[in-house]
């Protein structure tokens, strides 16, 4: 039985651990060669031999989402190594609360730069390939707080609320050119970013429902293959079957 992802040439950013890491592996697992972009070397290179473990194909190439030269030759060296580049997953994202009266002007920008700038700069460096065979699949990984603004996470939202703008308006423009473009909005998730986070008061945020990351990487598995077909421009919400916020506030 052959694989849905059989010899797909597939870049994921930030693949070094959590979500990225998930999709890396479950894209993997379905045929596709993978292409680890991530910033910490270490990290990606444990990612790959993962893959290569279990019998798929990756290379690690040390990426910072945030400077386009860096963006550029991975996208280079992606074409080297494997000729092709069927879709570009862009995970790559950090999240740092703050109220907005206290918010520092580099911590907004950081986030601005990560979540925002690295989903254009991936994205505008794929498209040229991707527009040129007339085919192909972007994947950019949101947020719930990409559909609504929650206090003391006002930076995190503007940069996840932007990529949903993004996805809709490169949507419009790559359809011509046979590339899908679509949003994945997700809920809390059990990452190492996750677990850092805290509430207002200092305590630990809970996560008793949030989702593991290879539920979000079996949606994203969906959005990148045949099955999705008839899917595009679209922020599909990723609540593990609930939204985690609500059942939390039933029960405080």
């Amino acid at each position: 039985m052959s694989k849905q992802l059989e010899s797909k040439v597939v870049i994921v950013t930030g693949a070094g651990r959590g979500i990225g890491r998930a999709i890396a592996l479950a894209f993997a697992a379905e045929g596709a060669h993978i292409v680890i972009a991530e910033k910490s070397e270490q990290l990606a290179r444990l990612s790959a031999d993962a893959i290569k473990a279990i019998g798929g194909k990756a290379i690690a190439l040390i990426t910072d989402v945030t400077q386009e030269q860096s963006v550029v030759e991975m996208v280079e060296q992606t074409l080297v190594s494997f000729g092709k580049i069927d879709i570009l997953v862009a995970n790559a994202g950090i999240q740092r609360r703050y109220f907005v009266a206290d918010l520092p002007r580099t911590e907004f920008q950081a986030m601005l730069d990560v979540n925002l700038l690295g989903v254009f700069l991936t994205s505008k460096a794929v498209l040229p390939t991707l527009y040129a065979r007339q085919e192909g699949n972007i994947i950019l990984i949101s947020s719930d707080s990409g559909k609504q603004g929650y206090a003391y996470n006002a930076a995190y939202c503007a940069s996840k609320f932007a990529i949903v703008g993004f996805m809709e308006a490169l949507a419009s423009e790559a359809k011509q050119y046979g590339v899908r473009v679509n949003a994945l909005c997700p809920a809390g998730v059990k990452t190492d970013m996750g677990k850092q986070l805290k509430e207002a008061d200092g305590n630990s945020v809970n996560d008793t429902y949030f989702m593991e990351p290879e539920e979000v990487a079996d949606v994203v598995l969906f959005l990148a293959s045949h099955q999705s077909r008839a899917i595009h421009g679209q922020a599909i919400n990723v609540f593990g079957g609930v939204n985690y916020r609500l059942i939390r506030e039933a029960n405080s």
